[in-house]
């Protein structure tokens, strides 16, 4: 299946500026449930110097809301890379904008807290953008963020589609409401993962690799269990391949499929980077690449088509990815066809925009940074010397672009790296 790129569609003269918010930690939002959460101070850290990421897919037409506005000399140097430069506001200055100003408001993902925070910008919006799903919160929006709602729909994916090389029933999560419902899992299988409901970017995430469990882990399950009230507990797969498929909800019937993105997690499955422009055959040395695409193009159809009759559909619009993996079951190769359903913009989208502002032929990653304040700023420069950029065709081919800008007070980056970037 070819990608239908949809998000263009809203890229035409003179409609009303849309606003965008990045605020990553929507899922522990969701989890608390108060319109007044606050994150940890760490990743609200994250959240402020990350705040201008929402830069990669808009347009000039648009504004990012950030307290951080970049200065005009990194702007220039992204202009120069081929971004369309947005408008770059507080939220008073937002809110003191006149109503019907914008078109509509789009967060990383939507929560209580983030409704409230937006609350004055919503008014503000057009009469189409009120009349969303996603326009005011209810209870059926925290279950989409649920694991407990990934399962069901791979359940239903298994249960109409009874592909050879798909994952077994037998190999999927169960629901644990005690932690005595895990130690029969840890006898059965030789690695297990604990995932808390709600949570994000392969934080959540205890690997078990014993057959016990020790004080950590019992600490562990019992304040998910407090918090949350069950956990999803799985085998752990012999993995090959992270993938995430990406689609766009814009009405209760049409879904665009956008395209796959490959990802890269830590031992513990905790994101640490996409892929640009992957090349299989080099991210899979050694594999059957004929096979490998033909799985991923059948669970991209596959998927495609369940989402039309899931939840997603009924209460949600915006950007939306479904993680897969591609795993190694006694010498063969399977497809678990969704690991979980991320209900918001997620970096495999926002890897796609980035995509669309680099040569084709380009290769590399798309990764984040953290470190102790001005730690990017001297890993950026260094970077730039090593790896300085080259064009081809008026397109960034190879080099170091920082998407976010680097400065003496920040923890936390964002940047590709082209032609250097080992997969």
């Amino acid at each position: 299946m070819e990608p239908i790129f949809a998000f263009r569609i809203e890229r035409f003269p003179m409609r009303k500026p849309n606003v965008y918010f990045f605020n990553p930690t929507c899922e522990l939002a969701v989890a608390n449930g108060s319109f007044s959460y606050m994150p940890p101070l760490l990743l609200r850290e994250m959240e402020n110097d990350l705040s201008i990421l929402p830069v990669v897919f808009c347009s000039e037409n648009d504004f990012v809301l950030t307290e951080n506005a970049p200065s005009p000399e990194f702007l220039l140097e992204l202009r120069k890379a081929g971004f369309e430069i947005p408008g770059f506001f507080s939220l008073s200055d937002l809110e003191a904008m006149p109503d019907g100003s914008f078109g509509a408001v789009y967060p990383w993902g939507w929560s209580p807290a983030a409704h409230f925070k937006l609350k004055n910008l919503k008014t503000k919006c057009s009469e189409e953008f009120k009349k969303s799903p996603v326009y005011n919160w209810t209870a059926d929006h925290q279950l989409l963020f649920e694991r407990i709602t990934s399962l069901g729909f791979l359940n239903e994916i298994l249960g109409r589609n009874q592909l050879t090389w798909f994952v077994d029933k037998g190999m999927t999560g169960v629901k644990i409401s005690n932690p005595e419902e895990i130690e029969p899992l840890l006898k059965q299988y030789s690695s297990v993962v604990l995932k808390a409901p709600l949570s994000s970017s392969g934080r959540g995430i205890q690997v078990i690799r014993r057959k016990f469990l020790n004080s950590s882990n019992k600490q562990w399950i019992s304040g998910v269990l407090k918090q949350q009230g069950y956990l999803i507990a799985e085998p752990f797969l012999e993995k090959v391949l992270d993938l995430s498929f990406q689609f766009r909800i814009l009405t209760g019937s049409e879904v665009s499929y956008l395209g796959y993105s490959v990802f890269e997690t830590n031992t513990n499955g905790q994101y640490s980077g996409t892929l640009i422009h992957p090349d299989l055959n080099t991210v899979l040395s050694g594999e059957d690449i004929k096979e490998v695409k033909e799985m991923i193009g059948v669970t991209a159809e596959v998927v495609h088509e369940a989402l039309k009759n899931a939840p997603y559909t009924s209460h949600y619009r915006g950007f939306m990815g479904v993680d897969a993996m591609i795993f190694r079951n006694g010498g063969r190769l399977m497809m678990q066809p969704c690991i979980e359903v991320n209900c918001r913009m997620n970096m495999g989208v926002l890897a796609m925009f980035l995509e669309n502002k680099i040569h084709p032929d380009a290769t590399g990653k798309f990764e984040l940074f953290y470190g102790n304040p001005g730690e990017y700023r001297i890993y950026a420069a260094d970077q730039l010397v090593q790896n300085q950029s080259e064009k081809r065709d008026g397109k960034l081919y190879a080099g170091f672009l920082p998407v976010t800008e680097p400065d003496s007070a920040r923890r936390f980056g964002a940047y590709a790296s082209l032609g250097t970037a080992k997969y």
